[in-house]
């Protein structure tokens, strides 16, 4: 009889806890939305994070959150940051080798790159970008019917030299390619390489030098061993202004949000 008893008082506690519960969440629905509206809830009047949004009020606020630490290491970078090179991918089918390039890119203080996507699309993928996106200014051509030639045009607009590269002999090292001028270096799709289109419009051709039977590399591998030389010996050839303007780091600082 106890234990029957025992048995009843466990069943009538539980019953009165998912009563009490069921009460409370029904008067939740009822009285939050009434008290909803009176909380106000300050943030920063940001409505996108797009450049042309974020003024120069708003960027002085901003600042106030970054640590000293974070705007010293900003600064920094953006000293060794560089437009004098940029890089080229046209129509790279492998996503993983389009965003290790990137990667590379970033590594190497390289700030834009250029993204041709004819017929395919470049799809982010964070694992191998490590967030290295989120500090370059990417240009992405896919809305016309010659994304390759509008690239092109728009480099040649702003001065760039367009260089192409090509496994075979003949063409330019890396080691010893003219860099007095600024360069865009254009990299094509694994299989077939740089287009026709590219091929026309390329100033110069330049390689990557080999000693063993395989004809080419990988593009994520030729890519970061393109940019490192070729940004190295940029910083470290006198008579080139490789660095950016103090308008242009203002520019990239209010892109980036910071």
């Amino acid at each position: 009889m106890k234990g029957l008893c025992a048995e009843v008082k466990s069943v009538l506690f539980y019953q009165c806890r998912f009563l009490v519960i069921l009460f409370l969440w029904a008067l939740a629905k009822l009285v939050l939305p009434f008290l909803l509206p009176q909380i106000q809830i300050y943030l920063c009047p940001v409505k996108s994070s797009t450049p042309q949004e974020i003024t120069p009020a708003l960027l002085s606020y901003l600042q106030g959150f970054l640590l000293d630490e974070r705007k010293q290491r900003f600064e920094e970078v953006m000293e060794k940051r560089t437009r004098h090179l940029t890089c080229v991918l046209e129509n790279i089918v492998d996503p993983h080798n389009a965003n290790a390039v990137m990667r590379s890119c970033e590594c190497f203080g390289i700030q834009d790159v250029h993204i041709i996507e004819n017929g395919a699309k470049f799809k982010p993928a964070k694992k191998v970008l490590q967030g290295a996106h989120k500090w370059l200014t990417v240009h992405r051509y896919n809305g016309s019917l010659n994304n390759t030639k509008q690239c092109m045009d728009l480099l040649h607009e702003k001065g760039y030299k367009i260089v192409a590269t090509s496994p075979k002999d003949g063409h330019p090292s890396i080691h010893n390619i003219d860099l007095s001028v600024p360069i865009a270096v254009v990299m094509g799709q694994e299989n077939i390489g740089i287009s026709e289109i590219v091929k026309q419009e390329a100033d110069a051709f330049v390689r990557i030098p080999m000693q063993g039977f395989t004809e080419s590399l990988n593009i994520s591998v030729a890519g970061a061993i393109l940019l490192q030389e070729l940004s190295h010996r940029i910083r470290n050839t006198t008579g080139i202004n490789w660095s950016l303007s103090e308008t242009e780091k203002k520019m990239i600082y209010e892109q980036l949000g910071h």
